[in-house]
Parts: C-alpha cells; sequence; structure tokens
C-alpha cells in the first residue's frame, strides 16, 4: 500500500489527486491519502482511502497523526509528500520501518521566498540558508525526489546524491480541444494566482490599451487573489479605467470546472513579470492553454521559452505596451490556425500525462 500526504494542497489537487493518484489507482495500487485542507471534501472510493484534517491542526500535530496511521498500517511501504515541512514525517517513518520515501518538490522554494519574503535582504536569505540546511539534513531520509520544472534540476538539487527525476505537469491527453475554428471572438482568460508578481497591472493597463481598437475584447481573471490589498488595488484599477465591462473576475473554482471556462476563450494570456518564481518555475497554464486551442500570449521568460518558440505571441516582461501589441496580434491572428495547430502537435506529441506517466507510476512497481 501507499500512503501519499500533503499538508498544503486541496484534496483534488490536479496533479496529486487527478494524475498521480489516478495513474496508480490504474495500476491497481491501494493508497491512503492524508490531507490538511480547509475544503473538507471526502475523495475516497474504491482501492483510495482518504483522511483529511482540519487546516488549523498545527503541522507538527498533523506529522505527529500521519505517523500514527502509517505505522499502524502494517502492509504500508511506500510514502509520498508532496511539501518541505512534510519531511521530518520521513525521518519518523524511517526510524520505524523498512519503507521507501518520495519527495515531490512541486515549486522552488528558493525562488517563492525571494519573491514573496518582505523581509529585509541579510534577514531574507538567513531564512533561506536555515530552510535549506533543515531540507538538507532531512534528504537522507529521502529515496527518491520528484521535480516539477526542469530548471530546478539545474541548480541546488543537482548536488544532492537523491535520486532525481522530472515529471512536469503536463495535461492529460483526454484534456485536448480538438474544435478550433469554433470560438474566434476576442475573450481572454488568465488562470491562476493574481498577484503583482504575475502581472495582473500590466494585464490590466494593457487591455485597456487594446479596448480602444477593439472594443468587443473581454477579460476573464479566474482565480484566488494572493493579498487583499491586491485585490483592492486591481478593483480600483479597473474602476479607474473604466473597464468594468471588460474584465470579469471570477475566484477559484474546482478543476473540472476550470475547462468548462477555459473552453469559452480563444486567447490565454501569462502575464508575468520578471522575478526569481517566474525566472524558474513552468506555468502549468501553458499547457491547458494549449490544450485549449487558444492562441496564446506570454511574456518571455526562461520556463516558457523552454517549452514553445514560435507557436505563441511573445510580449516583454514588465512592459504594459508590449503586452497590449502581443493581446492586439493573437486577436488579429484568430482566423489563423497555425500556431494553435502546432501547439495541438506538441500536446499530442510531447506535453502530455501519457507521455510521461510511466516515470511517476514505475518508481512505485
Amino acid at each position: 500500500m501507499i500512503a501519499i500526504v500533503s499538508s498544503s494542497h486541496f484534496p483534488d489537487d490536479e496533479r496529486i489527486y487527478y494524475k498521480q493518484i489516478f495513474s496508480l489507482l490504474d495500476l491497481g495500487k491501494q493508497i491512503i491519502y492524508f490531507t490538511k485542507s480547509e475544503i473538507n471534501k471526502n475523495v475516497s472510493e474504491k482501492s483510495l482511502t482518504h483522511i483529511n484534517y482540519n487546516e488549523k491542526m498545527s503541522i507538527n500535530d498533523f506529522i505527529e497523526k500521519v505517523a500514527l496511521e502509517i505505522n499502524n498500517q502494517k502492509i504500508i511501504n511506500q510514502v509520498q509528500i508532496h511539501e518541505t515541512e512534510l519531511l521530518p514525517l520521513l525521518k519518523i517513518l524511517k526510524q520505524k520501518k523498512q519503507i521507501y520515501t518520495v519527495y515531490d518538490i512541486h515549486e522552488d522554494m528558493e525562488s517563492m521566498y525571494r519573491t514573496f519574503s518582505k523581509r529585509n535582504f541579510f534577514i531574507r536569505e538567513l531564512a533561506i540558508i536555515k530552510r535549506n540546511f533543515d531540507e538538507k539534513k532531512n534528504l537522507k531520509f529521502v529515496d527518491q525526489i520528484i521535480l516539477a520544472n526542469e530548471p530546478i534540476n539545474k541548480t541546488r538539487y543537482s548536488k544532492f546524491k537523491v535520486k532525481k527525476v522530472v515529471i512536469e505537469n503536463f495535461v492529460e491527453i483526454e484534456s485536448l480541444k480538438l474544435d478550433i475554428n469554433k470560438n474566434k471572438n476576442p475573450y481572454i482568460i488568465y488562470h491562476g494566482h493574481l498577484g503583482p508578481e504575475r502581472g495582473i497591472e500590466d494585464l490590466v493597463i494593457a487591455i485597456n490599451n487594446v479596448v480602444k481598437k477593439y472594443v468587443k475584447v473581454k477579460l476573464t481573471l479566474l482565480g484566488t487573489f494572493r493579498t487583499k490589498d491586491f485585490q483592492k488595488r486591481i478593483y480600483k484599477l479597473i474602476r479607474e479605467l473604466s473597464l468594468e465591462h471588460h474584465i470579469k473576475i471570477i475566484n477559484q473554482v474546482p478543476h473540472k470546472e476550470v475547462w468548462k471556462i477555459l473552453r469559452k476563450s480563444s486567447i490565454g494570456i501569462i502575464p508575468f513579470r520578471k522575478n526569481p518564481l517566474t525566472n524558474n518555475c513552468t506555468p502549468t497554464k501553458l499547457f491547458e492553454m494549449m490544450a485549449s486551442s487558444h492562441q496564446i500570449v506570454s511574456t518571455n521568460l526562461p520556463p516558457v521559452k523552454y517549452f514553445v518558440k514560435d507557436s505563441i505571441h511573445w510580449a516583454e516582461s514588465d512592459n504594459p505596451h508590449s503586452l497590449s501589441k502581443a493581446i492586439i496580434s493573437s486577436i488579429e491572428s484568430l482566423d489563423d490556425n497555425s500556431k494553435i495547430e502546432e501547439n495541438i502537435k506538441l500536446i499530442k506529441k510531447k506535453y502530455n500525462w501519457s507521455v510521461i506517466k510511466s516515470k511517476y507510476t514505475s518508481l512505485f512497481k
């Protein structure tokens, strides 16, 4: 039996639940799934037992309860964790029983610290050093590291002796939309976290420029605001620019609902600003937009350029004027499917979960 543990993701997280757990269930594996989430949604089914703990539970209490459950289950011999803060769980388990441990690193935590921390430079860097030290001392209890981004593999984890494999967060082939000729309206979507580092302000300003030429443009912002202050800032900017009829904001919805909203749009946009996070982490939304048959607009950051070349409309990062020009280019290309067709080929051949699924499931044989 395999135990899968997450302390900060929703139970129906796309990567953990829909891709990894479903792939293991398809192989006939028995799974016990532990989460600590505000969403008390039980996803148990045949061969899958789900136990959710209250989000407000301390991480130490969560680790203690999960360790007790796993140690009581004699047939659990493989454990996968999804957060750095859960590494002490692997230490506890290794001391009690023979167990195979997998550490799935979703994002580069150093980059996240350097992007989001409001501490001064020296305090922030000391915090990163401590975090890395704590992680390193616990890596001896890890048998296998999974990285979701190729750039991470070329940085700090490359020096560790633990086995590593890159398993990107590609879309499932079933998500591919093939009716690319139906939606020719200039409906634009951004899907993901709503924060300053994602270039949301640049996007609103760019849309203000675009509507002067294309009055039918509609933008949907689908996601959760990172802070209340930033939410107020964006709503104020929309009002000041009189864009209330052009921009709709939708709070994050369950994963299955996301695809329905994506398919109503004709243009997908990744307006990220240049910062440590966006310079190092691959935006999963790129593959979702490719699979949704969108014209795609993106700022020219390394993780995006690693996967696509000429099949999207490029803009300079941190530049609303350049972003508006790229959006206009995408609108003027709505009758030209060549970029969309190239992206569909890439999804079919390279960037879908079926192609890389065996890299994941083979770890548990």
